[in-house]
């Protein structure tokens, strides 16, 4: 197979086309044993006869992605044996390409089967649907024909030192196995012939005993000689019982023969079209021409199946074949140039000598004009092969047919350039200029101009049809498998743009599949686009991760990518800057979060489905956390932590105590680690401050009988105090997010010192308030409450408490309460200055 590319299929190393072939320019805006061995079995796919109902279009069931699902079953199955491979080895696509042609032809049969049976066929444009499966599947076969004859390699058997003594078959048997031109040429005419439409064949009897004008019963003659009647006898003219009387004595056959006649040399062209000479040699014997069959059996390479070095071999009942097919060839040339035969006898001999201009009269498709130029190729192959050998050869008597094309190039460049406008149309069509590509070896300059094209009508608002799209993506893949020079941008462009397609279709199932095939950053953009528009339960999400899983993406950097993408699309309301902090923070911990609030939550959910990304779930839930603690969002952010699992902090945790940090990663790690369990510890000590809150605000009235409800709330709301005050002294003693700020992110860094002014001071005046509304039913908390200020004005653990209400504003507030609690000392009748 004559690829142009820098590096050849895997098993066509060895082949290389002329220096004229490669050196080609066609422009296809888009070369074992003989015939025997390549011959391909035209396939029959079952054809249903159960349809939907007529109304039912093709684009319909196209779009109901059953088509793309029935691509796809092959590949993941490739897929998944590659990757339960202890070898890791490239998948082989060659292996399923008769699974595609079936899949094609099949359902181009039934669209044929429509075309007879559903009045609304052509209405909802079938037609062309079906040329499209058709020409689908033709070019499957091409590929697997090609890549069967070149990697399927068989020991070549040789038939003696002496190459003199081989006989005509083994020459070329050698020819077909050596020859790599010849064996290309050989498997694209065996391709032609593979895909000529079925035909039913007709093959009627001829009664030799007739005249042109009258019809007699036929008479007991020796066969060929005419026999004179009387003048008063009825068979008063001559009669002819031989075949060669029509040309010989330009007699005419009568209308019964003359209809058989032409029904069987359709037949018989019908049969040489499609390379079943042994077909029409039956065909002609079922029609009692034994002569025909004979006639059109000359071909036949001579051959002596008896050890070379058997004296006997040439005995007469061993021999095989013409040994005279030159002078056969000759005798079917002369044939096939007499202009009074009819047609299709002309193009019969023509075939089988290799002409081309007998041919193509008889030819009605760009697939027949090609087998003509090819079917010729082989033969002038065939003949300077034996040629070499003094084997035979032209006569002047007999002259051989001229040889008009040399190679696929003169091939294609006379099919693009025919005076058949249809066959010149045809060229053009988007499925031939592939098959030419592939042909000549130019799949690469192919795919570099129907990528351009692709993206220019895209651009126009005609995107690429999807028919079209999934054939291109499953090409490429099919050259990247076999390591064939594949333009990188452009295999990406038709592979990516595949995998939007299934997107845009939400064939989620698929997408990962084809996105398995590209460079990780193009699999992050495509998978991430959609993983962000799904939004049902975990668990349905748990599933679309397992595709992305078993499909071995980069999921780590995906889901990443997905939240990131989902943050970015809420990315004003978390950097709102407006927000009045203060308002927000006298609001319960455990109010309901916003909409929008409740989807950056739930699209942090990605990272919790595998352990591997919990770090990057410790970093951007921290990142969120921050921004909501910022807008005084401690509900939001108590939600965000409480759908995390614990283990997302606690893992980091005991990783970091197995091992000291060696590096500026994981330096930040272990700060963000510490940074979660300080949210944690807030958030604990804000719900107990606010049952605290609570439980003193639903102070019993007083009253008979009153009592001892009110002993039990005053005992609760002791407890309580107890509780929150032990938390906040504890959180404020600690080094709350202070030893979070690490150098290199000036951003947290900000965030962080920012955090600290406004909870450290919002804890300092939740414990000053606990204290003194505490003392209704603890007097001691009233000291308490005045003695904070020592601990606000003390640098526990060298962090001043003092600094982060001064620069959150908050330190005359703060005094103005030290300020109440001493007063209210003094009304006691102590002083505020003994504590």
């Amino acid at each position: 197979m004559a690829w142009n590319s820098s590096k050849s299929f895997a098993g066509f190393s060895d082949f290389n086309t002329t220096p004229k072939d490669k050196d080609m320019d066609v422009d296809v805006d888009t070369e074992s044993s003989p015939v025997p061995s390549l011959t391909a079995s035209k396939k029959k796919p079952f054809i249903s006869t159960t349809f939907d109902d007529a109304a039912e279009t093709f684009q319909e069931t196209f779009e109901t992605g059953i088509e793309f699902q029935k691509f796809a079953r092959p590949l993941e199955k490739l897929q998944r044996l590659r990757i339960g491979s202890s070898l890791e080895a490239d998948i082989d696509m060659v292996a399923i390409l008769p699974e595609f042609d079936i899949l094609c032809s099949t359902r181009a049969q039934q669209l044929e089967y429509r075309k007879d049976s559903d009045a609304g066929y052509r209405t909802f444009s079938a037609v062309d649907e079906y040329k499209l499966w058709q020409s689908e599947s033709h070019t499957w076969l091409l590929l697997t024909i090609l890549f069967n004859t070149f990697e399927k390699k068989t020991a070549y058997v040789g038939k003696g030192s002496e190459v003199l003594e081989w006989s005509d078959l083994d020459l070329i048997e050698h020819l077909a196995n050596m020859d790599n031109n010849y064996k290309h040429h050989l498997a694209v005419k065996t391709w032609l012939e593979t895909i000529a439409p079925e035909f039913t064949p007709i093959a009627l009897a001829k009664t030799y005993a007739q005249q042109t004008n009258n019809t007699f019963s036929r008479p007991t003659l020796a066969f060929g000689a005419p026999r004179t009647h009387s003048a008063t006898s009825p068979l008063s003219k001559k009669v002819y019982i031989d075949p060669d009387a029509t040309t010989r004595d330009g007699t005419k056959l009568g209308e019964g023969n003359q209809r058989a006649e032409q029904d069987l040399l359709r037949t018989v062209w019908e049969y040489i079209r499609r390379g079943n000479v042994e077909d029409a040699k039956r065909a002609c014997i079922k029609a009692n021409e034994h002569w025909r069959a004979e006639s059109i059996g000359g071909g036949s390479f001579y051959s002596v199946p008896i050890a070379f070095k058997d004296p006997v071999y040439d005995r007469e009942d061993d021999r095989h074949g013409n040994k005279t097919r030159s002078l056969w060839k000759g005798t079917c040339y002369a044939l096939a140039t007499e202009p009074t035969v009819d047609k299709y006898e002309r193009a019969i001999y023509g075939a089988l000598c290799g002409d081309v201009s007998s041919v193509l009269p008889v030819c009605t498709s760009w697939e027949d004009h090609a087998w003509a130029q090819y079917n010729a190729l082989v033969e002038s192959m065939n003949e300077a092969r034996l040629g070499q050998f003094n084997r035979g050869g032209a006569s002047k008597a007999l002259p051989l047919p001229a040889s008009t094309v040399t190679s696929a190039k003169d091939i294609f460049n006379n099919l693009m350039n025919s005076d058949n406008q249809e066959v010149k149309n045809a060229s053009q069509e988007t499925f031939r200029r592939v098959q030419m590509s592939i042909i000549l070896g130019q799949t690469d300059q192919l795919l570099v101009k129907m990528a351009k094209e692709a993206q220019a009508s895209s651009k126009n608002g005609s995107p690429i049809q999807p028919h079209l799209l999934r054939f291109m993506a499953h090409f490429v893949l099919l050259l990247q498998s076999k390591e064939a020079h594949v333009p990188k941008d452009a295999g990406n462009y038709f592979i990516k743009s595949y995998v939007d397609y299934l997107i845009s279709r939400k064939m989620y199932d698929l997408a990962p599949l084809y996105a398995s095939f590209l460079p990780v950053q193009l699999q992050v953009e495509a998978c991430s686009s959609y993983l962000i528009t799904i939004n049902g339960s975990k668990k349905d999400r748990q599933e679309h991760v397992n595709i992305i899983r078993r499909n071995r993406l980069d999921m780590h950097k995906i889901l990443t990518a997905t939240v990131d993408a989902l943050l970015e699309n809420i990315k004003d309301d978390l950097e709102r800057r407006d927000v009045d902090y203060m308002a927000n923070l006298q609001w319960s911990i455990e109010s309901s979060s916003t909409t929008e609030e409740k989807t950056a939550i739930k699209a942090m959910e990605w990272l919790t489905f595998d352990e591997h990304q919990y770090q990057e779930c410790l970093l951007r839930s921290n990142s969120l956390a921050r921004r909501y603690l910022l807008q005084g969002r401690l509900n939001a952010a108590l939600a965000l932590f409480n759908s995390l699992p614990a283990e997302v902090g606690q893992l980091q945790f005991r990783e970091l105590q197995s091992q000291q940090p060696q590096g500026s990663q994981d330096t930040v790690i272990q700060s963000n680690t510490h940074e979660h369990f300080y949210y944690r510890d807030l958030f604990s000590t804000r719900l107990l401050y606010e049952e605290w809150k609570d439980h003193l605000t639903s102070k019993p009235t007083t009253g008979e009988g009153q009592r001892s409800k009110m002993m039990m709330w005053e005992s609760t709301l002791k407890d309580k105090a107890q509780k929150v005050i032990v938390e906040i002294e504890t959180l404020l003693s600690s080094r709350w997010l202070f030893d979070c700020i690490v150098p290199g992110d000036a951003s947290r860094n900000q965030e962080l010192k920012r955090l600290r002014q406004i909870y450290i001071s919002e804890l300092v005046m939740n414990l000053h308030k606990v204290y003194f509304e505490s003392r209704v039913v603890k007097p001691e908390y009233l000291e308490k409450s005045v003695d904070i200020s020592n601990l606000v004005a003390s640098e526990t653990a060298g962090v001043p408490l003092y600094k982060e209400l001064q620069d959150s504003n908050r330190l005359n507030e703060f005094l103005d309460q030290v300020r109440l609690s001493s007063i209210e000392l003094i009304r006691e009748g102590k002083s505020p200055f003994a504590y």
